[in-house]
């Protein structure tokens, strides 16, 4: 705020959309960071990474290639169970940086006991979370092929 390289409120520009991003991607890093790393702390301990160490890979290539998409699957599928959470973030962080949303829509409705919003705006947020773990359903085949989908 005092070097005012991005404004506190309003919305129109991509500066607008900085903090408000950074507010909502810090919510659940540091859950995905701690889920990260026992995830990559399990595969490494993995035979196949063991296989790759011994052919001689090179570290990165064998984090990268071999252990990254193993260790980056539970994730996924918890990001995809996590939209809900997120949805309820917005009401927050549209009432703090002043952007007009559903989430200032929904806040609105509840202090009016305006019902039919209020169903619309739960169908809407319903319909996000059930995309969304469809969609994290649909990248995990991409990531691993192992998984298929029938």
């Amino acid at each position: 705020m005092q070097l005012g390289w991005f404004p506190i409120g309003g919305y129109g520009t991509f500066a607008h959309l900085v903090l408000p991003a950074i507010t909502l991607g810090i919510m659940g890093s540091g859950w995905y960071s701690r889920m990260m790393r026992s995830s990559m702390v399990e595969v490494l301990r993995q035979d196949y990474i063991r296989t790759a160490r011994a052919k001689g890979l090179t570290r990165g290539r064998i984090l990268l290639r071999h252990a990254l998409p193993n260790a980056i699957l539970p994730i996924i599928a918890m990001i995809g169970i996590d939209i809900g959470i997120f949805m309820g973030g917005i009401v927050v962080v549209e009432s703090v940086f002043g952007w007009p949303g559903i989430g200032q829509l929904a806040w609105q409705a509840i202090q009016r006991v305006d019902i039919p919003v209020i169903m619309g705006v739960t169908m809407v947020s319903a319909t996000a979370i059930v995309l969304g773990n469809l969609l994290a359903d649909l990248v995990t085949p991409l990531i691993d092929p192992r998984i298929k989908l029938r």
